[in-house]
């Protein structure tokens, strides 16, 4: 069976809501994974041809706790990630407010030094339909930049703020990035368009669900459902 997946996640902590998640679950889901025989791999190589099995971790916006408590995780199950950073969030000028501790410079290094890949999310994660194309290149060539000088490397991945995008979009996207990333809930499929790939929230793989399977019936009729429910609200 071919089983792809990307699975997103915004702050590692106990907070209540749907941006927090629990670092016992995080450690949890990472060794569920291990026993369903899921490696944790780069997307370098999820996306690969070859590659049928396989799931790639990533984090939103630049929380602090990706350091303080997703990395520990990350290092004792080898496990690697990617941070989808906002730029802006790092000195305050993002257009959104999270109320989360928010990462320095000094720390996405470090977080680069134990081989987290720090991806495009843009500066000031505005909804990029909102903007003019030169508006657009703006804000991820503003962040790309930045990213390159701080930690040596151009980012390859791209995470759509808000995971909104239309044609003209993600047209831009994808002729910057080696792919970019929605908050379309699915697996991934051959078919998928490298512009507009699919990842599940780490919200709806809480408590128990973290204790099974991506594979079980039961866990994929349950995606499938919140699927479905978010686009009946519009929000798929």
């Amino acid at each position: 069976m071919i089983v792809r997946a990307v699975i997103t996640f915004h702050s590692i902590d106990d907070r209540a809501g749907p941006l927090s998640y629990a670092p016992a679950d995080f450690a949890v889901l990472l060794a569920t994974l291990a026993s369903a025989g899921l490696p944790v791999v780069d997307l370098d190589t999820l996306l690969a041809p070859g590659t049928v099995r396989g799931v790639a971790l990533t984090f939103d916006d630049g929380m602090r706790s990706m350091l303080d408590s997703a990395l520990p995780i990350l290092r004792e199950h080898r496990a690697p990630a990617h941070l989808f950073l906002a730029t802006g969030a790092i000195d305050g000028t993002a257009s959104y407010a999270s109320g989360y501790p928010m990462l320095t410079w000094a720390m996405v290094a470090r977080l680069a030094a134990h081989g987290v890949a720090i991806e495009g999310h843009t500066h000031g994660h505005p909804d990029l339909r909102t903007l003019s194309d030169t508006e657009i290149d703006a804000e991820c060539a503003g962040a790309d930049l930045l990213i390159e000088r701080h930690v040596g490397r151009s980012p390859r991945y791209f995470a759509y703020p808000f995971g909104a995008c239309d044609r003209r979009v993600s047209a831009r996207a994808g002729a910057r990035y080696a792919g970019a990333f929605t908050t379309r809930l699915g697996f991934l499929r051959p078919r998928d368009a490298r512009s507009e790939l699919p990842r599940f929230d780490a919200h709806y793989l809480r408590g128990p669900v973290a204790r099974r399977p991506l594979t079980a019936p039961s866990v994929r009729g349950y995606l499938l459902a919140r699927k479905l429910l978010r686009r009946l609200r519009g929000s798929e």
